[in-house]
């Protein structure tokens, strides 16, 4: 008989900071640079995104699991700031590409909810974001649990992943406002 523990996570899941579920805020930009070896991160104020590219300067398109709907990660900072400890360097490893202060749950952005950023226009997926080896190897196996009961709780734990709709710039700071598919 197997028995989920997953629920051992909640205390350390409500404690995390709530955010905003109407409209949010960037607070970081992380570009994987082309041709860059695994890990490699960049910090950057502001990124030029593409519809069907991604973040140009990103190596999502030379990626195996590059595909229609996931040109774009974003992550809620307060739940990453949790996983890294604060580490603003381990945030980064992450690997996604927008930090944001927005509610990020399946209840509170619905597959095809619109974030208008900047003059850039994202649009939430159905492809799940869940935790790969490598953010397992980052931030370690307690990591990656918390990360899946949120997931398991409808909270995208791990983030979404998302569209580029309209080409744009998005910069550290800006707005974000939330469309909602009617």
């Amino acid at each position: 008989m197997l028995f989920d523990l997953s629920w051992r996570f909640d205390r350390w899941i409500r404690a995390l900071r709530s955010s905003p579920k109407d409209g949010g805020k960037i607070e970081g930009l992380i570009v994987r640079p082309d041709g860059s070896v695994a890990g490699q991160r960049r910090r950057v104020e502001r990124v030029e995104v593409v519809p069907e590219s991604g973040i140009e300067g990103d190596r999502w398109a030379d990626s195996p699991y590059a595909e229609p709907g996931n040109e774009v990660s974003v992550i809620n900072v307060n739940m990453l700031r949790a996983l890294a400890e604060g580490d603003t360097d381990r945030m980064a490893l992450s690997g996604d590409n927008i930090h944001v202060d927005l509610d990020l749950s399946q209840e509170n952005l619905p597959v095809g909810t619109r974030l208008l950023i900047g003059s850039a226009v994202l649009e939430v997926s159905d492809i799940e974001h869940v935790p790969c080896g490598s953010f397992v190897e980052r931030y370690g196996h307690t990591a990656a649990k918390r990360v899946a009961r949120a997931n398991r709780l409808g909270l995208r734990g791990r983030g979404v992943l998302c569209h580029v709709r309209t080409r744009g710039e998005i910069s550290v700071g800006d707005s974000i406002t939330v469309e909602r598919p009617a």
